[in-house]
């Protein structure tokens, strides 16, 4: 993948997108759970995931599926049978505790588009507890979009990943993941598309980055989305180019205590759903 993203607390770093570079697998020890592995972890969520000696896949059975952070998730069948896939794992903080995140590909759902990927959150015990499960797939591929980001001196908010090839199209997203109060939540769904075609080009990559919110708990999240369009001299006859331009689309959002989440304090990513739609088309 050729996106970066940008996570920072005082300053924004930069990072490469590491496609699954950081991947685990089942029969890993989860680091400084000695008899744990990361097949034990996600039979916290799945009790009976056990390897099928047909086809030498971890295969488990649910009645229903944990929600979805961001599309209703009613009346998705699950895979039957779940086949334990790609997974990922970040080490966060919450309320100045320690936590497991885990992402867990467990197959492709009937008649859905993506896949039932789970995030996990487990504490730090020695034999950690399972705190909250949601789902997360919003394409075929799903992975965490980068390090977390920081909102405190104790407390982190995740970034995913979910992105649709198609030739010359790819069609992605970021989500912002809340974990206070140790439950997953939605903060915001950022889009970002490319393509290269013939006669132009356009390139969205995301930034993130959380500054310091005076009186608030945690920090402000800034969120920006640089678009950058361009002719090429190809010459393929029509269609014609779209007319599309180049811009930062920005967005922040803010911890409200009232509500206990984050809310926008402004979203001026709308305006970029409005150009991609002329581009995109």
């Amino acid at each position: 993948m050729s996106r970066r993203v940008v996570a920072g607390a005082m300053m924004a770093w930069l990072w490469a997108f590491p496609a699954m570079s950081d991947s685990v697998k089942s029969d890993d020890a989860v680091p400084g759970h000695p008899g744990v592995t990361y097949a034990d972890l996600v039979r916290r969520a799945v009790p009976d995931l056990a390897l099928d000696p047909t086809d030498s896949q971890l295969e488990g059975h649910l009645q229903t599926l944990p929600r979805h952070l961001v599309r209703p998730s009613d009346g998705v069948t699950p895979p039957d049978p779940l086949v334990l896939g790609f997974m990922q794992e970040r080490r966060v903080r919450v309320a100045g505790r320690r936590r497991i995140a885990l992402l867990a590909d467990l197959g492709q759902p009937p008649d859905t588009v993506g896949t039932a990927t789970l995030l996990l959150l487990f504490d730090d015990a020695p034999r950690p507890r399972l705190l909250d499960a949601a789902q997360v797939s919003l394409a075929e591929d799903t992975e965490f979009g980068g390090a977390p980001l920081s909102l405190g001196p104790g407390d982190d908010a995740l970034l995913l990943y979910n992105e649709h090839s198609d030739a010359d199209l790819s069609l992605g997203s970021y989500t912002i993941v809340s974990l206070v109060g140790d439950r997953l939540g939605l903060i915001d769904l950022v889009p970002v598309s490319s393509e290269r075609a013939c006669g132009w080009s356009d390139i969205e990559s995301a930034t993130f980055t959380t500054a310091p919110d005076l009186g608030r708990a945690y920090r402000r999240i800034n969120v920006a989305v640089s678009a950058t369009f361009k002719r090429t001299p190809d010459d393929c006859g029509p269609p014609p180019v779209p007319k599309g331009r180049s811009g930062v689309y920005r967005a922040a959002f803010r911890w409200n205590p009232a509500r206990r989440r984050f809310d926008p304090i402004f979203d001026g990513l709308k305006r970029l759903e409005a150009v991609d739609r002329a581009i995109f088309q």
